[in-house]
């Protein structure tokens, strides 16, 4: 018997793809302000090709779709939304992944089989401390908002201040100290 390779799609499974994004396009352009001409020109499309495609009159290739779930997936606008809606291709990222699904993953599987132990050494306080520390940093790295990125799983959300911020707060605190010590003569 014949394996089907990980890497090929029929053209029914691209169909269905395209077909669970296409009715959300205005929805995910609009949510990402931009404009079907930026928008095309960036897929590589004419506005006349992605505007028939945005009103459903015209299918969109293959290659527009992954265009599309690439930039809406990696944009901080919309990256919620397209998995709040479904429209990420789940399924087919842990295809490709010999069925990892990396977007929901394990402190072990993120560090390998190498780690195993390390991470088995370690207690709650320990992984609640690296959950919340890789959560804090992918925001800063992608720059989302706040209410986007839980600290941890339990769904505490990460401060609302920036470090600059807290510094400011921190630097205003010692010089009201500092008045009021020079205040009271001491």
């Amino acid at each position: 018997m014949e394996s089907v390779s990980k890497w090929l799609l029929t053209d029914a499974e691209k169909d269905s793809f395209i077909a669970t994004l296409t009715p959300h396009l205005a929805i995910l352009r609009t949510q990402a302000e931009v404009s079907q001409e930026e928008l095309a020109n960036l897929i590589g499309v004419s506005r006349q090709t992605y505007s028939a495609i945005e009103r459903k009159i015209r299918k969109m290739s293959w290659n527009t779709y992954l265009s599309l779930v690439l930039f809406y997936d990696h944009n901080q606008k919309t990256h919620q939304l397209l998995r709040h809606l479904s429209l990420f291709p789940t399924e087919l990222v842990v295809r490709f992944n010999e069925g990892v699904d990396f977007s929901s993953f394990e402190l072990s599987e993120f560090l390998g089989e190498k780690m195993q132990d390390i991470v088995d050494r370690l207690d709650d306080q320990a992984l609640q401390t690296v959950r919340q520390t890789i959560m804090a940093e992918y925001a800063r790295c992608t720059k989302l908002p706040d209410s986007a990125v839980v600290k941890s799983f339990d769904g505490t959300p990460i401060a609302t201040e920036t470090a600059t911020e807290r510094d400011i707060k921190a630097l205003n605190a010692i010089r009201a100290i500092i008045a009021d010590s020079e205040k009271n003569g001491q």
